[in-house]
């Protein structure tokens, strides 16, 4: 017993937690002045012989375990970390998490999760009030994937009827969606059993948005693989590009046709909580479902993503299920238990997480974030234009951009190698983290500008590093 006592000793739990604390706010103030690598790379291989090692060792006080963890971690809140959709987390959140864990609330009945199964309903309420989905429902869930997935059986649902939870599905069905859409509607199909053969993808104009005039064309190839679209899937934004699809064109398409209509929003709906920002969605008001996470530019810690319907009854159709050992029938207020309508059955708190910023900063926050994010990558793109032999992609509409060294004379497939050799160069020496991606088949480099304190400094100085590593 005398080991159980010491792991859950209050008084060894408050020495340890505040080690934890102090490292992790020294680490947020050195990487924050950007001192240190963002990255400190190491080869998977040696990586795994690390801990390998480590973990056969005897056992170690837990900050200096988070220690050596962090040592050997990306740190996402440098401001040379360009790269994923994943935010700085706000340290309020941070915190909030920690007691959400210690806690270990499931959410899947009211009385295991109360003060969280609360601040969820507040919260669904009130970003479908920001969306304009009012008076909509919903409910949080792990991650843009499992919400996309949500959201498209409640379609399935909705246009095949309630017996297909019963009964299942054949092939004949379908789902349309841009060639620029996120990868996890394909895997949503998939899911629901109607196989690669079941998405129609819609080519994209020279903005990488979906062309609506070709989405006729479109429903006729649904019709050749003996198919019949039940929704349509709009990007705001893309995930390559950041580009938003023309919401309110589609909507018009998916009411002419019977559709439902999904926008997959999770990076960009954000904007809703920006005046300055907020026509980039416009249309979203009118779309069946939509998603938003809270953990890509809302500033909270991964995962955090609201599944959101305009019928407060839709809400309900993926997976109402009966479980008498969990869940009391004819129950007044049947959002107490998240479990009824959710994929997760033992959920984490998330929402004490979006409470947590909610509560002390207020939508400001997030409205001086996303202003800070958006307008530095409209800077970017100027400062790409007037530097050759660097070209952008696109102009950017959110805090993504593309870019790419092109040398005079060199051809396509000599770019593509020049670009990705000068990304895993740069990765690997520890001072910035880009990524990589492919339109119309071609490798470009790609910036996410997730930290609001990144500045045109750092950019210009990623810039020289990148054009060094493609020429040594």
């Amino acid at each position: 017993m005398e080991t159980l006592r010491t792991a859950f000793d209050a008084a060894h739990f408050r020495e340890e937690g505040h080690k934890v604390v102090d490292l992790l706010a020294n680490l947020l103030a050195q990487v924050q002045a950007g001192q240190g690598p963002v990255l400190p790379w190491t080869p998977p291989p040696s990586e795994l012989a690390h801990w390998e090692r480590r973990m056969a060792e005897p056992p170690q006080r837990v900050a200096e375990f988070v220690g050596e963890f962090v040592e050997r971690s990306i740190r996402l809140h440098h401001p040379h970390y360009l790269g994923h959709q994943v935010c700085a987390p706000a340290p309020a959140a941070a915190l909030a998490g920690l007691a959400a864990e210690l806690l270990n609330n499931g959410m899947a009945v009211y009385e295991m999760g109360p003060a969280a199964n609360a601040l969820e309903r507040w919260i669904i309420g009130r970003t479908c009030a920001v969306l304009g989905l009012s008076p909509g429902d919903g409910f949080l869930t792990s991650g843009g994937t499992l919400a996309t997935l949500t959201a498209l059986l409640a379609a399935r649902s909705r246009v095949l009827g309630e017996e297909t939870l019963e009964e299942g599905t054949d092939r004949r069905w379908a789902v349309i969606a841009s060639e620029e859409g996120h990868y996890c509607t394909a895997r949503a199909v998939q899911v629901m059993g109607w196989g690669r053969a079941g998405l129609v993808t819609v080519p994209t104009d020279e903005r990488f948005k979906l062309r609506v005039d070709l989405l006729p064309a479109a429903l006729a190839e649904a019709e050749r693989r003996g198919r019949r679209p039940v929704a349509l899937v709009a990007c705001a934004c893309s995930t390559s590009t950041g580009s938003y699809d023309d919401l309110p064109a589609l909507a018009d398409f998916c009411a002419q046709h019977g559709l439902w209509f999904h926008v997959d929003g999770a990076h960009g709906a954000a904007v809703a909580f920006c005046p300055e920002l907020k026509d980039r969605i416009a249309g979203i008001e009118r779309a069946d479902s939509a998603i938003v996470d809270f953990h890509k530019l809302l500033l909270t810690p991964a995962l955090a993503t609201a599944v959101l319907f305009r019928e407060p009854a839709a809400s309900w159709a993926a997976f109402h299920l009966r479980a008498q050992y969990l869940f009391a029938e004819n129950e007044r207020d049947p959002w107490r238990d998240s479990g009824r309508r959710t994929y997760e059955c033992t959920k984490l708190s998330m929402s004490a997480k979006i409470a947590a910023i909610w509560r002390t900063s207020g939508e400001e926050l997030w409205r001086e974030h996303l202003r800070t994010v958006h307008a530095l990558a409209r800077d970017f793109a100027r400062m790409l234009r007037a530097r050759p032999p660097f070209e952008v992609a696109v102009e950017p509409e959110s805090n993504i951009v593309c870019f790419r060294m092109r040398p005079p004379g060199m051809d396509e497939a000599a770019v593509d190698a020049r670009n990705a050799l000068a990304r895993q160069r740069v990765i690997e020496s520890g001072r910035f983290y880009i990524v990589q991606t492919k339109l119309r088949g071609r490798v470009w480099l790609r910036t996410a500008l997730m930290n609001p304190f990144t500045t045109t400094d750092h950019l210009a100085a990623m810039l020289d590093a990148v054009e060094a590593a493609g020429t040594a």
